[in-house]
């Protein structure tokens, strides 16, 4: 793991501890987050907890519940750094209606 996708990991781990009441013991970077009983709006909330830890703004996030939290780290890491994150769709430009 990069140093920028384990400094994404501790701050998820700390998200999940601290916002869910997931006991560290429980987390490890191959678990995912459906395999946490994490579903889709839980991941928006958490994606919103994230922005406040990491100033990654949930927009900008496409975290996914078959996503391991070491592929999150992973993902978040690219997103700090501008970097293109792995995975991530390319989106359309909307056109200016007129």
């Amino acid at each position: 793991m990069s140093p920028g996708a384990s400094e994404a990991y501790a701050a998820i781990c700390t998200a999940l501890t601290e916002t869910f009441g997931f006991l560290e013991s429980e987390l490890r970077p191959g678990a995912t987050f459906e395999q946490l009983d994490i579903d889709s709006l839980a991941l928006l909330e958490f994606a919103l907890v994230m922005g406040a830890h990491l100033g990654v703004h949930s927009a900008d996030t496409e975290l996914r519940p078959g996503m391991t939290l070491g592929e999150a780290a992973e993902y978040v890491a690219a997103l700090r750094s501008g970097a293109e994150a792995p995975g991530a769709a390319a989106r359309p430009e909307r056109s200016p209606t007129g």
